[in-house]
């Protein structure tokens, strides 16, 4: 029998640890920066660095996000899509991607991410609803805001924050603070504090750049099985809920499940008889694990011979939820029953 409050403190005890890494390293090129502002919780307006490049994006790109926008509109919970304003923001590296954030009255409504593909054209990645979208700016100065006081304002102006995109469980914002050159592992005026953030909450999260590295050095497939621009009739079916949204942290015995080997054709039925599931993303060279609750999936059906099927895996908050590609998020990580024998 294992005990799961010793499971629980374990777990808690060993991120903990984890997130008060803090790594150093030398710079990386091309870093995208510009001015925002955030409020601190002592009512002190901060200015920072943050990412803020709304660089022009190729027009078939556009005309493929107009075109997901129209179809995903028609139903719940994309109806406020309808006349949303949209900028574009390019992510990397390495997969040509682009950031779709979708305004109503300056409020974030949703996202999509779309990539370019093999085959040529562009890909739907994934997207979501809601008013906390990826990369969500608001979140981050948030987070940024509630760890630095009023005085802490000159160190916030030398923080320098990229967008990294390689894939779904790859999300994350990367901060540079170049006013801390203090320590170095080289020269003192090459070396950088460096920390990385998750992209869906702004939580810290113990990567370091040698992850990166080796995104930049190699290129990044799209699978066949995702919806692309060279599929104009391909139509969503309105989105299936199994169940609620939950936090995978709140019962951890899930770990002591079996791993689950799903194909998208077999994904729709053992949700229907588990309700739920659980999705653990880890990737190479990451001590960590970034579960992710599963309570549903939207289909997408190409109208003609064949009637392919691509399937979209529900995940995220019932504030915000998120579909992402099932072949895109089964090649990083493992599907696990939410439910104990």
């Amino acid at each position: 029998m294992i005990d799961l409050r010793m499971l629980r403190i374990s777990f808690k005890i060993s991120l903990s640890l984890m997130l008060s890494l803090i790594f150093l390293i030398a710079p990386l090129p091309h870093l995208t920066v510009g001015q925002a502002h955030i409020q601190s919780d002592h009512g002190a307006s901060v200015d920072l660095l943050a990412t803020a490049t709304h660089a022009p994006a190729p027009k078939d790109a556009i005309q493929f996000a107009n075109q997901l926008i129209h179809k995903l509109s028609g139903d719940k919970p994309f109806t406020n899509w309808k006349g949303a304003d949209h900028e574009f923001q390019p992510l990397g590296p390495g997969l040509h991607a682009w950031l779709v954030t979708l305004y109503q009255n300056n409020t974030p409504v949703g996202y999509l991410i779309i990539g370019a593909h093999p085959s040529g054209g562009y890909a739907l990645i994934e997207y979501g609803a809601g008013s906390e979208p990826l990369f969500d700016t608001a979140a981050l100065k948030r987070a940024l805001a509630a760890e630095h006081s009023a005085s802490d304002r000159l160190a916030l102006q030398s923080l320098e924050i990229q967008q990294l995109y390689a894939g779904p469980l790859l999300a994350e914002w990367r901060i540079i603070n170049r006013a801390d050159k203090s320590i170095g592992m080289h020269a003192a005026n090459d070396a950088l504090a460096l920390q990385y953030r998750d992209a869906r909450n702004a939580d810290p999260l113990p990567d370091n750049e040698s992850i990166w590295q080796k995104m930049r050095s190699v290129p990044i497939k799209l699978s066949a099985l995702i919806i692309t621009s060279g599929q104009p009739q391909a139509a969503p079916d309105p989105p299936t809920i199994t169940a609620e949204s939950f936090d995978p942290n709140d019962n951890l015995l899930w770990l002591t499940n079996d791993k689950l080997k799903l194909t998208p054709s077999s994904f729709a039925k053992e949700l229907r008889q588990h309700k739920s599931l659980i999705f653990a993303a880890r990737g190479e060279g990451r001590n960590y694990t970034l579960p992710l609750p599963v309570y549903g999936y939207q289909s997408w059906t190409q109208v003609d011979d064949t009637r392919a099927e691509c399937l979209y895996i529900l995940t995220g908050s019932a504030k915000s939820p998120r579909f992402i590609a099932f072949d895109e998020i089964a090649k990083a990580g493992q599907f696990y029953s939410s439910t104990t024998p």
